[in-house]
């Protein structure tokens, strides 16, 4: 008999302190793989330690939430305060786990919880309505930097469900280029729908890579028969929560220097090849396959006396068979006085299925421009300097100075001569006063001229157009690009205008010059 109380006491004493001093209670002790198991520590006394944890098992708990509450009591004048504390955290098992009797000390006495079995079954054992599911894919586990791969997220939600409420939290992609934020797509199955999510992953550097999984934390309506048995005041929302399994993947160097990773085929197109001068030539260059455009470097074009202009370069990515299919294409204009050579592109492509490197290449364009000013322009002609003789120069239109006597008598007394020079000399006075005359003539005519030009400008400018589209302005602007920073500017802000952006472009300044551009 004493035996036995012996072994009953001890026994006894531990389960008041299970149930009393420190207790553990889980929302639920069966789920499915991924489904959240919710687990709550709870405590009463004055000073309470929780165990330190990071994982259940092989699990790692998300971070633990501690809530506290105080209550006082008064007797005999005495007040005493009882705290009750409460650590929770949630993990998420994909198979059969038990968690384990935890320590907890209350006033420096340690209490153990009870070890608590968690049972893992498959999602098709529990019944349709229940078979909520959350699953991570990889399309490879081995790629290259800079190869982009797929990654989907797939929530498979059972027919005839009341989800009232959904969080879905996204997985995180430290290392790696994420193309943009997927769409949800919804795919009708025989067991529900499936809530798809396709993400496009580019590797930034070489190395084994951990994806953590992703989350979804559901809000299910449930009718309270007992409290609303009539619907009126609403249903209630159990909460429950699923988390997919991380994905590992290697990444591996590129075995060279390359501008293109995939399978792609480059063209260009060039029109018109005869243009006149300054006038646009549209080039465009086009680069279509499997894999990845999104970080290509835009080819530059550097062409000596040429002004070369471009669009942003249009990138669309789409999946496509489970493929990543890429359209990359950029606009460009070359202007130009003389004829030119748009060089042929080239670019350095890495084929991962057969690990071989090649070249890609477009053909070079040559353009002949029409009415080119520099082909226009003769070169001066080089004029020997040779001697010229008197009659030479007076053919020229030089006074004549020489004299030929005609017997032998004194210059002084060849009154002929004399009269001849006196001719002369008159004829260069007349010339002279003719010279000056014409001179302040010409300026009293440029004085009129220009207070005429002053008013037929100013009438003009008061009939300028205050309004032109950007092709009317583009049409009148671009062959005089070179011709002042202020013209290529505005031509730059009128593509700009074009493309869509926001500029500011003052039409009075605008008008005024295209009027000065066309006289």
């Amino acid at each position: 008999m004493n035996l036995i109380r012996f072994l009953i006491l001890p026994l006894l004493f531990v389960t008041a302190l299970w149930s009393e001093a420190a207790t553990i209670q889980i929302d639920k002790d069966t789920v499915t793989p991924g489904e959240g198991v919710t687990v709550t520590l709870t405590a009463q006394g004055s000073k309470i330690t929780f165990p330190t944890l990071k994982k259940i098992g092989d699990y790692p708990i998300d971070p633990p939430k501690i809530s506290q509450e105080f209550s006082a009591t008064i007797q005999n004048g005495t007040t005493t305060t009882l705290q009750q504390k409460s650590m929770r955290f949630t993990f998420y098992p994909d198979r059969n786990v038990t968690i384990p009797a935890m320590k907890i000390v209350v006033d420096g006495t340690t209490y153990q919880t009870r070890p608590t079995p968690i049972r893992v079954v498959p999602a098709s054992s529990l019944p349709s309505g229940q078979r909520y599911r959350l699953t991570m894919r990889l399309d490879r586990k081995k790629v290259y930097v800079g190869e982009p791969f797929v990654l989907q997220v797939i929530f498979y939600e059972p027919r005839n469900s009341d989800i009232a409420q959904a969080q879905y939290i996204p997985p995180t992609f430290d290392g790696f280029f994420v193309k943009s934020t997927p769409q949800e797509r919804l795919e009708n199955t025989p067991e529900g729908t499936r809530h798809v999510f396709d993400y496009i992953l580019t590797p930034q550097k070489e190395g084994n890579f951990t994806i953590p999984a992703p989350m979804i934390k559901l809000g299910i309506q449930t009718l309270n028969a007992a409290q609303d048995p009539w619907g009126l005041f609403g249903n209630d929302i159990r909460w429950q929560s699923l988390r997919g399994t991380p994905k590992q993947i290697e990444v591996l160097p590129l075995p060279a220097d390359v501008d293109l990773i995939g399978r792609f085929t480059i063209d260009a197109q060039a029109r018109p090849l005869q243009v006149a001068a300054n006038k646009p030539v549209s080039y465009t260059l086009t680069i279509t396959g499997e894999g990845g455009l999104e970080e290509l470097e835009d080819p530059t074009f550097d062409l000596p006396d040429v002004t070369v202009y471009s669009d942003e370069a249009k990138v669309d990515t789409r999946i496509q068979g489970g493929r990543i299919i890429s359209h990359w294409s950029k606009k460009y204009s070359f202007i130009a006085d003389h004829d030119f050579t748009i060089p042929a592109v080239t670019l350095t492509q890495f084929d991962p299925r057969s690990g071989t490197t090649k070249t890609l290449s477009t053909r070079p364009f040559s353009v002949h421009v029409t009415g080119s000013a520099k082909a226009a322009t003769p070169p001066a002609a080089s004029t020997p300097a040779t001697s010229t003789s008197a009659p030479q120069k007076a053919a020229a239109g030089a006074p004549a100075t020489s004299h030929k006597k005609e017997d032998n008598a004194s210059l002084f007394d060849d009154t002929a001569f004399y009269q001849r020079l006196a001719e002369q000399n008159r004829a260069h006075l007349f010339s002279f006063v003719w010279l000056i005359g014409a001179f302040l003539l010409g300026v009293v005519v440029t004085l009129l001229a220009t207070r005429l030009l002053r008013r037929f400008t100013a009438g003009r400018a008061a009939k300028i157009r205050r309004h032109y589209t950007p092709d009317e302005a583009l049409e009148i602007l671009y062959p005089h690009t070179n011709d002042s920073p202020e013209i290529e500017r505005t031509v730059r802000d009128l593509y700009r205008v074009k493309r869509g952006e926001k500029v500011s472009i003052d039409s009075k300044k605008l008008a005024e010059l295209i009027e000065r551009t066309r006289n």
